[in-house]
């Protein structure tokens, strides 16, 4: 095998300005692959943490039936033991936080100007895990120390012509069906990126949207925020088989069964990103079935005496796809290279991109180096090669020996 790969070697260096155009069009390839797959897995984490730390955070626990009917009716899934519940989840390995949610809606008014809004109540100091995507743009996030104080998106803030320290009534339905009333102040203004969720929503201290909807120590959910992201699994598991133990009336929801904006993205970044996958790899066989059969052309003389001396067809085919799996080897190892090198200057650098289809925000996006694209790079690259490689070594072989000694 080792005097077979030195001869497939020479070979392939025989021409050597046709092995490295073959060559720059494999790492060409390769490292369009690499680049393109590091720029969408660097767009499928920001959506995810984004997502994630903005508004659903790692695992949100509800009473059962409460995604299917609470929209109709809200207070008959309420959870009522939020503190024993928190208690049991703190006890789980990489959980950081365990914060309450109770959403509401209603109306929202400044005297002159009224609109609907979308709230939601959570725990001041928790709720700062799930800001870190969200940009204050005006005054201060939530505090305990503030308790009729709330947070406004910037489309909310703009429509109502509210600043900082302005007062606001926030009319909302109690738990039994009643109106209820709560003043409070404008303490800070925010801008998450994404303009319908700016324009509605709004954010209070849980205590007083317990005290507006009259359903004191209530929470409609209980959202967990974890250490990292790769250890959802493992928490949903064991937090799954705690309250499978306790008989807790709770189901559990991931992020990834909320955060349906998120699978959006990844099915067409990676839906663009198998068709380019395939156009490149189109073209890397194109290269090298070229070279592989003007090889043949070159070699014919050379190719009728090895089979005059006794060599079967099959060791022609033998030889000639030796030659395109090291092409194909040499091709994916500088495509891996050069691919490497790429995406670590330009992540130096950074990519400025527009705000994404119902954004308000722009950012900087990079190109991660994964390992899984690298492979796949280079495992193209080698099934590419050897695919180029079969029709040219079966012609090798079909060659008539009498013709083949006496060609010039």
């Amino acid at each position: 095998m080792g005097i077979q790969l030195k001869l497939a070697l020479r070979n392939i260096f025989r021409n050597r300005r046709r092995t490295a155009i073959t060559l720059a069009a494999m790492a060409f390839g390769a490292s369009s692959i690499i680049l393109f797959g590091g720029f969408v897995n660097f767009i499928f984490i920001s959506v995810r943490e984004s997502t994630i730390r903005s508004q659903v955070g790692h695992i949100q626990l509800y009473r059962k039936g409460f995604l299917d009917k609470g929209s109709v009716a809200p207070n008959d899934y309420m959870i009522a033991n939020f503190d024993e519940i928190r208690a049991l989840a703190k006890g789980i390995e990489h959980v950081k936080d365990v914060i309450p949610r109770l959403g509401f809606s209603g109306l929202v008014s400044t005297g002159e100007t009224t609109t609907s809004f979308v709230g939601s109540g959570g725990n001041p100091e928790g709720e700062e895990g799930l800001s870190s995507f969200t940009r204050i743009v005006e005054g201060k996030a939530l505090s305990s120390s503030d308790p009729r104080g709330v947070t406004l998106g910037l489309g909310m803030a703009r429509g109502l012509g509210v600043k900082e320290g302005d007062s606001l009534t926030l009319l909302a339905t109690t738990k039994d069906g009643g109106i209820n009333a709560l003043a409070v102040k404008v303490r800070g203004i925010w801008e998450s990126g994404e303009k319908a969720y700016d324009d509605r929503f709004l954010k209070a201290p849980i205590r007083e949207v317990q005290r507006l909807l009259d359903n004191e120590g209530e929470v409609q959910s209980i959202v967990l925020l974890l250490d990292s992201t790769e250890n959802t699994g493992f928490v949903r598991d064991r937090l799954a088989a705690l309250i499978r133990d306790r008989g807790f009336d709770l189901e559990i929801k991931t992020w990834e069964d909320l955060a349906l904006r998120y699978h959006q993205v990844r099915d067409l970044f990676s839906n663009i990103f198998n068709v380019m996958a395939l156009i490149v790899s189109f073209i890397v066989v194109l290269g090298i079935a070229n070279t592989m059969t003007m090889s043949i052309f070159e070699r014919t003389r050379e190719i009728g005496t090895v089979m005059a001396l006794g060599t079967r067809r099959s060791g022609v085919i033998s030889m000639f796809l030796l030659e395109g799996i090291v092409l194909g080897v040499l091709g994916g190892i500088l495509g891996a290279v050069v691919g490497i090198v790429i995406a670590k200057a330009v992540s130096f650098v950074g990519i400025p991109m527009p705000p994404p289809p119902g954004s308000t925000q722009g950012f900087i996006a990079k190109i991660l180096i994964v390992p899984a694209v690298l492979a796949k790079a280079f495992r193209l690259s080698l099934i590419a090669a050897i695919l180029s490689s079969l029709y040219p070594a079966w012609r090798a072989s079909r060659l008539n020996i009498t013709e083949a000694l006496r060609h010039v």
